[in-house]
């Protein structure tokens, strides 16, 4: 401990001087006062303090030294029943949903359980402090003030808000706390004198127990120190201020200023620079923890739920089983299957059933796809936890809970081996679905707080609540992400509550806590040394400090904080531009070319070598919305079943009405009933109109329909062979030598059509489905469609262009069968949309 740590302990002589004095009067014994302390992590430091005043009190015996927590669970084990607040969330909940369901608020359930466990958890709070048989005036009085604020707040407020805010009163009212057995104290003459330290936040069980006590007890402060030297840095972002943060950690302690506070303030920011220290070889003692519902364990467990869904995803099938105990090279050649989307419905249903659960002994193991479907009847509480503990156990889920310290406690939150409250929850019998059962479990996840495990030994750092460090001897604190989102004036308020309604219930007011705010940022500057951080962005957007820093440096002195990161001097390896060949790849054939994969090649060489010769992509996403794309593939195979099946001589009606007939049975075909599909549906009136008007046009000039989807294939020379398939191709009828038409659908702005054939020499698509077609004369164009009108946008010079690009693609393929080198040459937009941009490594290349 350092020197300032010890100052620190001897700074509390004053306040056990008028604990003496204070037992003196009382004649109390000090193995019967107790000192209560505002938080437990106090408990330790009272002991060392006063025993560092060594005969300063003779008496043999230290003052009891607890917190009202620890006091009542020092005199009897409290066993809530079916109608107190636990404070327990999975426990309250289930309670909630009862008390919803007598009010004739079942049909609200969902959006009100958590809203009424919350209030009933705030208004349990404030009871707990009251006397029991003070509760019930308690109560009365305010269902008139209350009723009064929620009258302030209209018919809307009233149906929904008031209703749970009544049912929290009589709830928290009609509840047993487990302090309780507090208030019998004082008439049981066990204590004989109570000492009250207030912290920085107010205890209202403390002060209605030292009212109780009378002249027996004492209120005290806790003690002051000198204010520490200040030392403040910005950083650039979250990364530089986590770096600057543990550095200035490790500088602390190299310091010997032992152990170093870290207080909770953004927790993303502490999680990364606790990350950090751990590298380092520290011991790091978290005191605050995370929700449980953010562990991989919780994770795991949702999971399961997830995927039982009758609408999950494949996405979320495959995460889930990802976490069970099967075959992973199964399941990773089942999930191969699926992201290929080559309609090997054999093949995937085959490598479905090949995935099995893993069990011990002759058990024999469920199918999966059982075992979801047996998830999603209803069924009471109860029956849930039973169906969904052995679920978790057939999957193998359970075994790897049970190894990790979070999983511990995600089974401790479904209160299997509490008979006591197996039994509350059992007491609700009514039905539950699979999505209730969910809203339950991720309430009972998000209500619980996990805490790591503490390796043994004395902690280097400390991760705390900022308002935990008053009064603690900490040799220095380092304290990050002191910006205005993390710490603002006042913290939000908690709760639904109006402000009329708060007053009502003693809640505190905003100003309220934000002096508590100031005066929690008034302690914590009184570390020996204090390290202030904050960052100047948070992604794009401008941050200030926290106004509370802003506050206290026009009062108080400050040093600017010094880079501690250690300067290293590394040499830099860069990479080189890639510039492979690809003629190893080709064998004995030809260059097979497309009108896409030429234009990768004349992008980027190596795109093309990446993506085209050696066959790379990027895995497909499951269960993928419908996009634009595919509203795109629908009309082309909409447009060509509606040419291949009209008769030329159509009516508009009847043309009309076949397009429709095409479009249905088509998206019938390839998308079902996918919901992602309204708003193209909606949309496919006005595409439709436009298209039909602008064919009356095109056949006015001459133009009838000759083919579509027309798959074909040149050979050029000895090394390349075209393919493509045409969206359509017209002929002009009445020319004396017969003229074609390439078109080509796109849905795409007319914009991006102009400039796509403002250089012929660059638009590579209908100059190579021209070469394609292989005849001459030929006119070629985009038909962008969509809800406006639809616009033909022709290549004025594709004749001109067509021998221009055949000697390009027979000069190219011609280098690549030579082995000539495939170089990274994308720029721009190229390279910022690229699947090959991971594997060129461009930001690391050397300088040429």
């Amino acid at each position: 401990m350092t020197i300032a740590a010890i100052a620190k302990l001897d700074s509390w002589a004053a306040l056990w001087a008028q604990v003496r004095s204070h037992m003196l009067g009382a004649g109390a014994h000090p193995a019967r006062t107790v000192v209560l302390l505002p938080f437990f992590q106090l408990q330790n430091v009272a002991r060392l303090s006063w025993a560092a005043q060594g005969g300063a009190f003779s008496e043999g015996f230290p003052p009891r030294f607890e917190t009202t927590t620890s006091w009542q669970r020092r005199i009897s084990h409290f066993v809530p029943d079916a109608i107190d607040v636990s404070f327990d969330a999975g426990l309250d909940a289930a309670r909630a949903r009862q008390f919803l369901r007598r009010a004739g608020l079942s049909e609200f359930g969902a959006l009100l359980m958590p809203r009424l466990v919350e209030a009933a958890q705030q208004l349990g709070s404030i009871a707990a402090a009251i006397p029991p048989e003070e509760r019930g005036a308690w109560a009365e009085g305010l269902r008139a003030s209350l009723g009064a604020a929620l009258g302030c707040c209209g018919e809307a407020f009233a149906s929904h808000e008031a209703a749970v805010a009544r049912i929290a009163l009589e709830w928290a009212a009609a509840s047993r706390y487990a302090s309780d057995v507090l208030f019998d104290i004082a008439e049981q003459g066990e204590c004989q004198a109570l000492v009250v330290v207030r912290g920085v936040q107010p205890n209202a069980m403390a002060a209605h127990l030292a009212k109780q006590f009378g002249e027996k007890a004492l209120i005290l402060d806790l003690p002051e120190f000198a204010q520490g030297e200040l030392r403040v840095q910005m950083a650039q972002g979250l990364e530089d201020e986590a770096q600057r943060s543990a550095a200035c950690v490790l500088a602390h302690l190299a310091q010997g200023r032992s152990p170093v506070a870290l207080p909770a303030v953004d927790r993303l920011v502490t999680r990364r620079i606790s990350a950090m220290l751990a590298q380092r070889g520290l011991l790091v003692l978290d005191e605050t923890g995370w929700k449980l519902s953010t562990t991989r364990a919780a994770a795991s467990a949702v999971a399961l739920l997830r995927a039982a869904s009758a609408h999950s995803t494949q996405d979320e099938q495959l995460d889930w089983l990802k976490a069970c105990r099967v075959d992973q090279a199964r399941l990773a050649r089942y999930e191969q299957l699926l992201r290929k989307q080559n309609n090997d419905v054999a093949g995937i249903l085959a490598a479905q059933d090949a995935i099995e659960f893993i069990v011990d002994g002759d058990t024999p193991p469920m199918p999966w796809r059982e075992l979801l479907a047996s998830l999603r009847a209803s069924r009471s509480l109860s029956a849930w936890l039973a169906d969904f503990t052995s679920a978790l156990q057939m999957s193998g889920q359970w075994g790897s809970l049970l190894q990790d310290a979070a999983g511990e406690q995600v089974i401790a939150a479904l209160h299997g081996a509490d008979t006591n409250a197996q039994a509350i929850l059992a007491s609700d019998s009514a039905r539950m679905s699979l999505a209730e059962f969910s809203t339950w479990l991720q309430m009972a996840l998000e209500g619980a707080s996990f805490k790591p495990p503490q390796s043994g030994g004395t902690p280097d750092v400390v991760i705390l609540p900022l308002a935990q460090l008053a009064a603690r001897p900490f040799g220095a604190a380092v304290m990050a992400g002191i910006d205005e989102l993390s710490l603002p004036a006042a913290p939000d308020l908690a709760g639904d509550w109006t402000a009329a309604q708060r007053e009502a219930l003693g809640l505190p007011s905003r100003e309220a806590l934000a002096q508590e705010q100031r005066d929690v940022w008034r302690r914590a500057m009184q570390v020996p040394f204090v390290d202030v951080l904050w960052r100047s962005a948070h992604g794009d957007e401008p941050l200030q400090p926290s106004p509370l820093l802003k506050a206290w440096l026009c009062e108080h002195a400050e040093q600017v904080g010094q880079d501690a990161r250690e300067l290293r001097q590394l040499a830099a390896q860069p990479s080189l531009m890639p510039q492979p060949s690809g003629e190893l790849l080709l064998g004995a054939g030809k260059i097979a070319l497309s009108a896409s994969s030429y234009q990768d090649l004349r992008t980027c060489p190596y795109r093309y070598f990446a993506l085209r010769l050696l066959g790379l992509q990027e895995a497909k996403e499951l269960d993928e919305e419908v996009s634009k794309r595919d509203f795109g593939a629908w009309l082309h195979a909409v447009l060509s079943d509606f040419h291949q099946s009209r008769k030329r001589e159509n009516s508009p009606e009847a043309d009309r009405a076949l397009l429709d007939a095409c479009a249905a049975q088509r998206q019938q075909e390839m998308l079902g009933s996918d919901p992602g599909f309204v708003p193209f549906a909606a949309a496919w009136p006005q595409v439709r109109e436009s298209y039909l008007l602008w064919l009356k046009k095109h056949e006015a000039q001459g133009w009838q329909f000759e083919s579509s989807e027309l798959d074909l294939k040149r050979e050029l020379g000895e090394d390349a062979l075209l393919k493509g398939r045409l969206d359509r191709v017209d002929v002009l009828a009445g020319s004396a030598a017969q003229t074609f038409a390439v078109i080509d659908y796109k849905t795409e702005s007319d914009a991006s059509l102009k400039q796509r054939v403002s250089d012929p020499l660059e638009d590579t698509q209908l100059i190579f489905y021209a070469a394609l077609l292989g005849r001459a004369p030929v006119e070629a164009l985009y038909l962008g469609l969509g809800e406006k009108e639809a616009k033909p946008v022709p290549q004025a010079h594709v004749n001109e262009a067509l021998p221009l690009l055949l000697e390009g693609v027979a000069l190219d393929t011609t280098r690549i069968a030579k082995g000539h080198s495939l170089p990274a040459l994308g720029e721009g937009m190229a390279c910022e949309y690229c699947a090959a941009r991971g594997l060129c490594r461009k930001d690391f290349w050397a300088a040429a």
